[in-house]
């Protein structure tokens, strides 16, 4: 992705998986959960998921914190 350079720290499993229960529970515009690492609000990127891929679904999603400073970030299969 091309703003892969840009990312920060990947998120921690267990606030990983906090964070796509959150998203999965409000999956709309603007539902983005709040980033654990610094409490911005997280940006979310559906993406064609690359091959090879673990689960059945085609695409993913990748949560990426919203602030420059931070951009902690972590990715699930939708």
């Amino acid at each position: 992705m091309a703003f892969d350079e840009n990312l920060g720290p990947l998120i921690d499993p267990e606030q990983a998986r906090e964070l796509e229960e959150s998203d999965r529970g409000n999956p709309i515009p603007g539902g983005a959960p709040e980033c654990p690492l610094c409490g911005s609000e997280m940006t979310r990127h559906v993406e064609k998921h690359p091959a090879p891929r673990a689960g059945d679904s085609p695409f993913r999603v990748r949560l990426v914190c919203a602030s420059d400073d931070c951009r902690g970030w972590t990715v699930y299969d939708w």
